[in-house]
């Protein structure tokens, strides 16, 4: 996002904090304050009190919850999806292709254009329309379109970080809005049923996940683009945002139930239980034959690593919980220790043990849906993992590393057959990269190849002293060989779910930032993004490039960590890394 003279006016502004309690149970999520400004200032003061805000009266369902009919695409079958991962485990019964509209500046055309392919004027006015359209009506008056998108299909996700004016979703040609409401008030999850955390502000990024499924168009605009600037607190005729969509094929059409009042209404009881877990944790239902595996306690050398085989259950069976507790602390002792899984013998995961649960360097509580960083020394992953014969999970440490570090744990193994769409998860590291900041560049994360969807995205950020805001570049996936990326974004920090280049900390379900040292932009910083409603499917391969765009002339030093699901024998050009 560009930011006219920020790195002035940022300096100045004061960072929030945001004080995180993790369990090692069910987890549960702050609803945090959102300041005013771009918060750029040294390291943030201590955590708040241990406390959450109160959950809203419709907390709880109080009535029976409706069940989808076998196959179909509704808001109630997509709500299912929100607070549960087990979906991610397996290929989706109706194929899609995810996508996403954005403010995006539309000089970008090709990489062989150094200038146009790196601009940075990512947002709407109304002398750069960077959306769909504009219709301006005959009696005076303008619409803004931000989506226009032939169905059958699905909007899972839009975020903005300028509120304006009043957003509108049509569906299927109808002539009145399905859904009508400010737009600011709906995606802080003010408006019901989109309470928090389904609409929640987070380090003043706006972002709204619900499904709004659509059987032949749906249109989303908005009657004004009048916002407020953040740092001079002055109205201005500006925009950015992300929508994020499925499209699904011609032929799942007859399947899908449009958004309507009705269809809410239908879903409600859902609405209410997904809210509720999102806020406090989906309650654990053990299958039946569920064991534990412990992993007992020991200290873990360069010489000396622990390793645990996992067989099976007959038929097939998922890791659906596995649980690492160290003492460790120091920031390179823990990115010195591995952990790697195989599953049937193919190796998927190898990261460094912190970075796997979604931050790093070093230990930074968190908490949400998938991972769990605790203050006290657990880390837990709850990402379903498959597998058909054995799992054999391993912590090393890397050769030459001095010292040793404790490590004990668990892993929760359920039994679940493994079958034609079953897919195996997968989570790689890429070590880091010093990059100069000129001339801009595509940062490669990795490409994936196979059949599968990519979940998850954790990037860290080490800036120089004294050094300007690092986080203009936009995030750019091909899928399947695109020679455009099907998904472009607006900025670093927009496609991890806040805004304004604020350095507060912040955990959502789906998206956190956990780490900003200071002072100002310069020091650390770690960030994540979980694709749980929007995850982001390939049937041959998927290219993940990040901008190295900054605001000044230096280098600056990224790494980064990438959860897909893949069908057997799926592939990435991760580098090996430490051994």
């Amino acid at each position: 996002m560009r930011r006219g003279s920020i790195a002035g006016a940022a300096l100045a502004a004061a960072a929030l904090a945001l004080g995180l309690y993790l369990a090692e149970r069910p987890w549960r999520t702050f609803v945090p304050a959102s300041s005013p400004h771009a918060a750029a200032a040294p390291n943030p003061p201590p955590p708040l009190p241990e406390a959450f805000p109160p959950d809203p009266p419709d907390a709880q369902p109080t009535q029976p919850e409706r069940t989808p009919e076998p196959g179909e695409i509704s808001v109630l079958s997509l709500l299912n999806e929100m607070s549960r991962l087990d979906h991610l485990a397996r290929l989706p019964a109706a194929k899609f292709v995810g996508k996403q509209q954005s403010s995006t500046d539309r000089r970008a055309h090709t990489p062989n254009h150094q200038e146009s392919w790196f601009a940075n004027d990512d947002f709407v006015t109304n002398a750069l329309p960077n959306l769909v359209r504009v219709d301006d009506f005959p009696g005076g008056g303008k619409r803004y379109v931000l989506l226009d998108a032939e169905g059958p299909g699905a909007v899972v996700r839009i975020w903005t970080a300028t509120p304006a004016g009043t957003l509108r979703i049509f569906i299927d040609d109808a002539p009145l809005p399905a859904l009508e409401a400010d737009m600011g008030k709906l995606l802080a999850g003010q408006v019901r049923p989109f309470v928090v955390p389904l609409g929640q502000i987070t380090a003043n990024g706006h972002s709204l996940y619900f499904p709004f499924p659509y059987r032949k168009r749906c249109l989303v605009t908005l009657d004004s683009i009048v916002s407020i600037d953040p740092f001079s607190g002055r109205p201005v005729d500006k925009v950015y945002y992300q929508m994020g969509t499925r499209r699904y094929p011609a032929s799942e059409a007859p399947k899908v139930r449009p958004y309507a009042p009705a269809e809410l209404d239908r879903a409600r009881p859902t609405i209410t239980r997904v809210a509720a877990e999102l806020r406090g944790g989906a309650p654990d239902r053990p299958a039946p034959g569920r064991t534990t595996v412990a992993i007992p306690q020991t200290s873990v050398a360069a010489d000396h690593a622990a390793t645990i085989t996992i067989p099976a259950p007959k038929g097939g069976g998922k890791i659906s919980v596995l649980r690492l507790s160290t003492t460790e602390r120091d920031p390179a002792r823990l990115r010195s220790t591995l952990l790697s899984i195989s599953f049937d013998d193919q190796q998927t995961v190898r990261a460094p043990l912190v970075d796997f649960f979604g931050t790093g360097p070093g230990w930074n509580p968190y908490a949400s849906l998938p991972m769990t960083v605790t203050t006290d020394g657990h880390l837990l992953c709850r990402f379903p993992m498959p597998f058909r014969k054995r799992a054999v999970v391993t912590i090393s440490r890397t050769h030459g590393a001095a010292g040793s570090v404790d490590i004990s744990g668990g892993v929760t193994v359920d039994p679940q057959p493994f079958g034609r769409d079953t897919l195996l998860f997968h989570a790689r590291w890429r070590p880091p990269e010093t990059l100069r900041t000129r001339p801009f560049q595509d940062w490669h994360i990795a490409t994936l190849t196979g059949r599968g969807h990519l979940v998850g995205t954790v990037l860290d950020v080490d800036n120089p002293p004294g050094a300007a805001w690092w986080g203009e570049g936009d995030e750019k996936i091909y899928v399947d060989g695109e020679t455009f990326p099907g998904i472009f974004g607006t900025g670093t920090e927009d496609y991890f779910g806040y805004a304004w280049s604020s350095t507060e900390l912040f955990a959502h379900p789906y998206h956190a930032q956990t780490r900003a040292t200071g002072p100002g932009f310069s020091g650390q910083f770690s960030m994540n993004r979980f694709h749980v409603l929007d995850p982001i499917p390939f049937e041959r391969s998927l290219r993940f490039d990040m901008e190295a765009w900054h605001w000044t002339d230096t280098s600056m030093t990224l790494d980064a960590t990438l959860y897909w699901y893949a069908r057997p024998g799926g592939t990435d050009d991760f580098p090996p890394g430490p051994t």
